[in-house]
């Protein structure tokens, strides 16, 4: 590229007389595209790749000291937006996701979150249609209080910034918070929509450092996720703010809500006004098969049951092909089916390439305002006759059925009425709920597993750096007693006033590590913040016979070819 540039400049510098001017306006031409060509890569104008240039690094990100001005255009982000999607500063990073505003350590990036999608016990012979998306995309489910959605295997899907986003093994500058859980008063009793929607979400990530305008956030995907694909941290470039507006893709347009549409559960509102044909979220895309959403669900008793995992709601699809695809982004799968209000629309960006199953094919839609947007306002997409048909089917058939009365785990959390835990006797005559039991945090230390291999029974010790998703596992209240009239006020209010000796038992999932030896029994005295009621697997909304199962049509988007 430099060689021909200089030959360019050479053949006008020379000055022959046997030039003409028309050939002197096509060189000219021909130059000005080369020399903007040389810096400007991918659409934006960091030169990345020129090893001559001087760069300022430090904490592990490089800044360009050539910048140059991008070219003139209509900012794509507006001025209110404060987190966008744009090319990562990493090399081979694809999407990242950047701050336009600077952060203080502690700072919640997504104030409103996201949701948790449970993808649970995936039939091996069918699973391999989503082999991307569980390799590159997906969590392990126990970081995200999915333990007990599945016997064999829980992944969770984190859409947001928990796909987005790239990780780094020690420079991350983001950790993620807790999910909630919620059924919105969608009772598998009296709602047709309940099961057809995760109940986890708002969940929420912080900075834990401060940042800079135009930093990238970086999350750890744990700590053998880079070893297990080859790969090391490396050096981040850092975008311009002035970059980032121009090119990139605002991310908090959307906030949850309690949708206005009977039985559909959450909604997506509008953070602001959104002009007419404005993109208002950009829509990358993952594609799997639908054979590869079948649930092989093996039951204590030895039976097998198979199923529909609830992720094929939030997935776009046709109903003559076999391919899915799923959005990633943030609060896109929050938007909710309304043919006679719709204010949304799909598109496909320009530079997508429609391989269908390719791990390399970058898909990308986005999705765009049909005509002014006010703040606060929901919106609303077309799925398409066919969805609205077999959604109608499903309201038209639906039957609560009597015998089955439900006890939310999450409720009974919450409610004062069960703020002291009954123990194993008091259970005989007074028991909870059958599909309800009492699950405990905690960790096995390096001392607690060698008392194991000495002994049948021993006894653990309990902190409080233990109370964390992953620690949960199932406990047994033996005995409850009271706080020393003697302990401080704070160690009262610390242990509710109450200490349990818990027998700690195993779960489907677990660590091996963690796994107590069968037939060993191991004690632990807990406060009561340590123990939560929990759901037996399978009895959840989302593995509901009845629950409501259709993949989002994309119409005439859909690629004919697929």
């Amino acid at each position: 590229m430099i060689f021909a540039i200089l030959l360019l400049k050479s053949n006008l510098n020379d000055g022959c007389a046997g030039t003409s001017p028309i050939t002197k306006l096509v060189v000219l031409a021909l130059y000005a595209i080369l020399l903007i060509s040389n810096h400007v890569v991918d659409g934006l104008s960091l030169n990345e790749n020129n090893a001559d240039e001087a760069h300022q690094c430090g904490d592990g990100v490089c800044i360009s000291s050539s910048y140059q001005s991008v070219p003139t255009q209509r900012n794509r982000v507006s001025d209110e937006c404060t987190l966008v999607m744009a090319p990562s500063g990493l090399e081979n990073g694809g999407w990242g996701i950047f701050t336009l505003t600077p952060r203080t350590k502690d700072e919640v990036l997504n104030n409103y979150g996201d949701v948790v999608i449970q993808i649970t016990d995936p039939n091996p012979h069918t699973a391999a249609g989503m082999r991307r998306l569980v390799w590159d995309y997906l969590w392990d489910g126990q970081l995200f209080s999915g333990h007990y959605e599945g016997f064999q295997r829980v992944y969770s899907s984190v859409p947001g910034i928990g796909s987005l986003a790239n990780g780094l093994t020690k420079g991350y500058n983001a950790v993620g918070n807790y999910p909630s859980e919620d059924n919105l008063g969608l009772d598998r009793g009296s709602s047709p929509g309940a099961g057809a929607f995760t109940h986890y979400g708002n969940y929420t990530w912080r900075v834990s450092k401060d940042l800079d305008a135009g930093d990238e956030i970086f999350i750890s995907y744990g700590g053998s996720w880079m070893e297990e694909r080859s790969l090391n941290d490396g050096t981040a470039w850092k975008r311009t703010v002035l970059d980032l507006r121009q090119f990139g893709y605002c991310l908090d347009n959307l906030i949850p809500g309690r949708s206005l549409i009977e039985h559909a559960g959450r909604g997506a509102f509008a953070t602001r006004d959104l002009e007419q044909d404005s993109i208002i979220a950009p829509v990358p895309l993952l594609s799997l098969s639908k054979s590869s959403l079948e649930i092989l669900k093996q039951r204590q008793d030895g039976t097998v049951e198979k199923a529909t995992q609830l992720l094929l709601n939030y997935c776009y699809g046709h109903a003559n092909s076999s391919t899915l695809l799923f959005p990633y982004s943030n609060g896109l799968n929050m938007v909710n089916h309304h043919s006679k209000k719709v204010n949304v629309k799909l598109r496909w960006r320009e530079d997508s390439e429609l391989i269908a199953h390719s791990l390399n094919a970058k898909y990308m839609l986005e999705m765009v305002a049909l005509r002014h947007i006010s703040k606060g306002e929901e919106i609303y997409l077309d799925y398409g006759l066919e969805w609205e048909e077999a959604w109608k089917t499903h309201v038209d058939n639906w039957r609560p059925d009597p015998s089955d009365v439900k006890h939310y785990a999450h409720e009974m959390n919450t409610d004062a009425r069960f703020s002291i835990i009954r123990t194993l006797e008091e259970q005989k005559t007074d028991p909870y709920p059958e599909s309800i039991f009492t699950s405990c945090y905690y960790k096995l230390s390096p001392n607690a597993i060698d008392k194991l291999k000495i002994s049948k029974q021993s006894v653990g010790t309990y902190d409080s750096g233990m109370i964390a998703p992953k620690n949960l596992r199932p406990c047994i209240v033996i005995q409850r007693h009271g706080i020393p009239s003697s302990s401080s006020r704070e160690e009262k209010e610390t242990h509710n006033s109450m200490i349990y000796t818990v027998h700690i038992l195993n779960r489907p999932t677990l660590d091996a590590s963690q796994r107590i030896p069968r037939g060993h029994r191991h004690f632990v005295n807990v406060p009561r913040n340590a123990i939560l009621f929990s759901e037996k697997t399978y009895t959840s909304d989302q593995h509901l016979v009845n629950a409501f199962r259709k993949e989002i049509g994309l119409g005439d988007a859909f690629p004919m070819q697929w």
